[in-house]
């Protein structure tokens, strides 16, 4: 039993010396690299401190990084500014430029006033001239005497119209009274009123009425044979016999055409103390005929 266990002991001794000598070793050690030494405390700390740097370059390149990005940004905000400011330069200088052209344009058109100026200045006389004759129309077309209604021939006259009619003037002295008592003797020049209407208006045999109006609306209506009739009398001089006249001048004075139609109505008494006075119509507008 002793030499089975101690052949059995030599056999394994042989078997793992043989194996020893073949290199197949039941479980072959990983030997390290001869130049590979185990890293100590202070290789360990070595490396972490390379790792360590590593992090720092990268966050000291991204630190770069964004500064040259920012510097960029900065660069790319500075140029737009410059641009800015050298188109507002640029537009002040076209506004100065516009504002020097209106300057000259109004230089301009103040020069050429002045030429105007001085080429009306020559004409002033006309100009006044003609400014008279456009009122001394307007004044003529204000005071334009109307004769209308029942006659064939409508009449609008003027004073010199009136002065015209040489062969219907009259001049004479006429007695009023008025409904105070007051009395008065008055010198007229005009034209006798049937004449005008008979003669030149072409009154019609079937008007009855005469209507004689002023611009301030007061009126006074006759019949015709009262404008007919030629023989009103002064009842201080009776034998005197008087028309129905249109008066155009009084006491030797006309009537100014700028205080209103220079024709006045003037009729004499129908008999003694007949109250004429207020028949005198006066700043007459115009006649109408019924």
């Amino acid at each position: 039993m002793k030499s089975y266990k101690f052949f059995s002991i030599l056999l394994i001794l042989i078997i793992l010396f043989s194996l020893s000598l073949t290199g197949c070793s039941p479980e072959p050690e990983v030997t390290p690299p001869e130049n590979h030494e185990e890293e100590g405390p202070s290789e360990q700390q070595d490396t972490q401190n390379n790792e360590l740097n590593k992090d720092g370059d990268r966050e000291e390149l991204d630190k770069s990084e964004n500064e040259e990005s920012d510097a960029e940004k900065d660069q790319i905000e500075e140029n737009e500014a410059r641009e800015d400011s050298e188109n507002s330069v640029v537009s002040d200088g076209e506004d100065v430029e516009e504002i020097t052209e209106e300057d000259s344009e109004s230089e301009d058109s103040s020069s050429d006033d002045t030429g105007n100026e001085e080429v009306s200045s020559d004409e002033p006389e006309d100009i006044s001239q003609e400014s008279e004759s456009e009122e001394e129309n307007q004044k003529e077309e204000i005071n334009i005497l109307k004769i209308e209604g029942s006659i064939e021939n409508p009449l609008f006259l003027n004073l010199d119209d009136l002065k015209e009619m040489e062969d219907l003037i009259y001049t004479g002295t006429f007695y009023s009274l008025n409904s105070f008592g007051t009395t008065e003797y008055t010198d007229f020049k005009g034209v006798k009123l049937w004449n005008l209407l008979n003669g030149k208006a072409l009154i019609s045999e079937e008007a009855s009425m005469v209507k004689v109006i002023a611009v301030d609306g007061y009126s006074m209506e006759f019949t015709v044979d009262q404008i007919k009739r030629d023989d009103y009398i002064d009842e201080t001089n009776q034998d005197l016999k008087l028309p129905v006249i249109l008066a155009w001048e009084e006491n030797g004075q006309e009537y100014d055409p700028e205080e209103g139609p220079p024709y006045k109505l003037v009729i004499g008494q129908k008999e003694p103390g007949d109250v004429n006075k207020p028949q005198w119509v006066r700043d007459i507008d115009k006649i109408i005929v019924e």
